[in-house]
């Protein structure tokens, strides 16, 4: 017997390898409109084998003249010759191409590469937004002068897109790190260089975390507000002064003067840019009413229409191209399929969902929030035949324009109560509600959570005093000790 241990364990463990088309599939769904006019403008500009579709008119004449470098007909021997002569210019230009592709980062394509009508779009885009810096911009720019790891930083990317008005990260970190084909680890890796970026407290995942955020910047040495934040805020929240005071040994004028200091921190650190500086945002869907009826359309004009080139089909097919170039086409050729078949899901997925929530909402469409329904993500997802977490990256930070203005998909979610009537109301509805009651109040004597839970009840709405307390919360509005004014 040796004087070493040996131990042996197994572990097994259940791992979800994806494909890379899934992968692209996730990447594409989970990208807003925006950021995938630049995601497919950059696979335009590496892969040779996509192209622009052209208008039907367009696309006609083109049809009426031979392809450049291919072999055609010719009624003399000098024009056969000089096809041959282009098609062979044409596949030596493959071969470099292999070459680089096999060597060298993809070439890019630079601003001479466009047509002048499309030179002029992009151009009256950036001018129309060049006054305006969003919450996404200032944080990319960020990003760029990190000198992060290439993999870290293309995982911040997505993490920066995933960031909502409020300066919220609204994204799973899973399933980010699952489109980014990365672990979780360097996902957090990641996460934690997007949360060093300015204004402090960005992408935090909720209230706490975006203020220990903000007091870690702030260097801030007082454990006792550390704790405060980190275990009681939630008491806070329900006003649980002498509670909390008893649990962290201290009195109940110490844990407000550490509130007082709270105070000076901003639970929604993008605010102040989104506000000031509105995004520019572009609608996946458009509903409109015509004829009485609300019709549906796929706002598929705003992103590039790319089809698969001719030219590089019918070279794949000549026996006369070599190898080598063959290659290149075929991996290139797969990549463009894979792109355009998950364009098509993407559309399709989010049209299917859409359809979906104006078929549930049509009181809300017809009459305004307080007939917004209940909707939860699930019941979305078992009318469609899909998983849940699919209809939730679907719509994550995409938007959907109606009658009545633009809406962020996830507006139309949520939790809802059967009213004594029978009626249906979603929690939206009810913090409509609250929000009304606490307008009205008086100042002097403001509302507790315990009389705006009864005067729900009243008009037939029965929310507990706790669910009251969560969405006076989340609605930003302050406890009734912290609302009440003196005179």
């Amino acid at each position: 017997m040796t004087g070493h241990n040996l131990i042996q364990s197994q572990e097994l463990r259940q791992e979800q390898i994806l494909a890379p088309q899934q992968i692209q599939s996730l990447e594409i769904l989970l990208t807003p409109m925006l950021q995938l006019q630049e995601k497919i403008n950059q696979e335009l500009s590496e892969n040779p084998v996509l192209e622009l579709e052209k208008p039907p008119g367009e696309e006609l004449a083109s049809d009426m003249e031979p392809e450049a470098g291919l072999d055609v007909e010719s009624s003399d021997d000098g024009g056969a010759i000089e096809n041959r002569d282009r098609s062979e210019d044409a596949i030596d230009s493959i071969l470099k191409l292999a070459d680089s592709w096999r060597d060298f980062p993809p070439p890019q394509h630079s601003r001479n590469d466009f047509s002048d009508d499309d030179e002029e779009k992009r151009q009256h885009f950036f001018d129309s937004i060049v006054e305006e810096t969003s919450l996404q911009e200032q944080l990319l720019e960020q990003l760029r002068f990190s000198d992060s790891d290439p993999l870290i930083g293309r995982i911040a990317e997505l993490i920066i897109g995933s960031i909502d008005d409020s300066g919220y990260l609204r994204s799973h970190l899973a399933d980010l790190a699952t489109a980014s084909e990365s672990d979780i680890r360097d996902a957090e890796k990641a996460l934690k260089l997007v949360q060093s970026f300015e204004p402090p407290g960005i992408g935090a995942r909720d209230l706490r975390e975006c203020l220990l955020i903000q007091l870690e910047r702030r260097n801030s040495d007082d454990n006792s507000i550390i704790q405060l934040v980190s275990e009681h805020l939630d008491d806070i929240a329900k006003n649980r002064i002498v509670q909390v005071a008893k649990k962290m040994r201290q009195t109940p004028e110490q844990i407000y003067a550490l509130i007082n200091t709270l105070k000076n921190l901003n639970p929604y650190p993008g605010a102040a840019i989104s506000h000031e500086n509105p995004i520019f945002v572009i609608p996946e869907v458009i509903v409109e009413k015509i004829n009485g009826e609300y019709v549906i359309t796929s706002n598929d004009e705003q992103l590039p229409r790319l089809k698969i080139s001719g030219l590089y089909l019918k070279l794949l097919d000549n026996p006369d191209t070599p190898h080598e170039a063959k290659e290149y086409i075929k991996s290139k050729l797969m990549n463009g399929k894979m792109l355009l078949k998950s364009l098509e899901q993407r559309q399709s997925t989010i049209r299917r969902i859409a359809e979906v929530v104006v078929d549930n909402q049509y009181d809300f469409l017809e009459k305004g929030i307080e007939f917004l329904k209940p909707m939860t993500m699930q019941q979305v997802a078992d009318k469609l035949g899909m998983h849940e977490t699919t209809i939730s990256r679907a719509i994550a930070n995409k938007y959907i324009k109606i009658p009545g203005g633009l809406f962020e998909f996830r507006f139309f979610f949520s939790f809802g109560y059967h009213a004594s009537d029978g009626e249906e109301l979603s929690s939206k509805s009810v913090k409509e509600k609250i929000r009304e009651f606490v307008m009205k109040e008086n100042p002097e004597n403001p509302l507790s959570d315990s009389v705006l839970s009864q005067m729900l009840k009243e008009q037939g709405i029965p929310v507990a005093r706790r669910t009251v307390a969560k969405y006076r919360e989340e609605m930003g509005i302050q406890s009734s000790h912290l609302r009440k004014e003196f005179a």
